[in-house]
């Protein structure tokens, strides 16, 4: 002071310290709607802190998506930036769901060309699902044939999934006509010696 008292010295201690949080932002959507029985890659996230910048390699991601099985699965991701603060947890839902319709295939020829008053039999068809499977029982046959009567007849097989998917519907025609040539058969020798 002005009479020469010093004071005691007093000292202020300043702690410059980093305690905002990382923001972590998610790539693509959130739901996401993946078709069942394809290859899921995950959209990923960025990450960016004020001091460290961007740290998006430093995501950790846990949880896991089954492709092969419908069902609604999640993942979580984290990091934290070199202060140790961690960023809000963000989470992307991923729906294994099954869109895709099945797959009739015909079995035989189509059209079929088949004799007159000949005893038909339907070749059928199988139909596959990326989610089910084999749904060749599942097919629902439609139309008829009339083998003894001259004529073109339509036959219609539809299958649905156990997700109701239609399967696109697939037709056959089968022809029946008389296509045998007549038998001529001689009465009598070939070769006739005749005065």
């Amino acid at each position: 002071d002005a009479t020469g008292n010093a004071a005691t010295q007093v000292t202020r201690t300043v702690n410059v310290v980093d305690t905002t949080i990382p923001v972590i932002t998610l790539l693509g959507s959130d739901p996401v709607d993946h078709e069942v029985g394809t290859v899921y890659t995950d959209a990923g996230a960025t990450a960016s802190d004020n001091i460290d910048g961007v740290i998006t390699g430093n995501i950790g991601v846990t949880g896991s998506v089954n492709a092969s099985v419908i069902g609604t699965y999640s993942l979580t991701y984290n990091v934290q930036d070199s202060s140790g603060n961690a960023a809000a947890t963000v989470t992307r839902t991923v729906n294994v769901v099954d869109t895709g319709a099945p797959t009739i295939t015909l079995l035989g020829s189509n059209p079929i060309l088949h004799e007159l008053q000949t005893p038909f039999t339907d070749p059928g068809a199988t139909a596959s699902d990326a989610a089910d499977g084999d749904l060749s029982g599942s097919i629902v046959p439609t139309g008829a044939v009339d083998p003894n009567v001259a004529g073109t007849y339509t036959l219609t097989y539809n299958v649905t999934d156990s997700q109701s998917n239609a399967a696109p519907t697939v037709t056959r025609d089968v022809i029946v006509a008389d296509r045998t040539a007549p038998v001529i058969t001689l009465n009598g020798a070939a070769t006739v010696q005749h005065e």
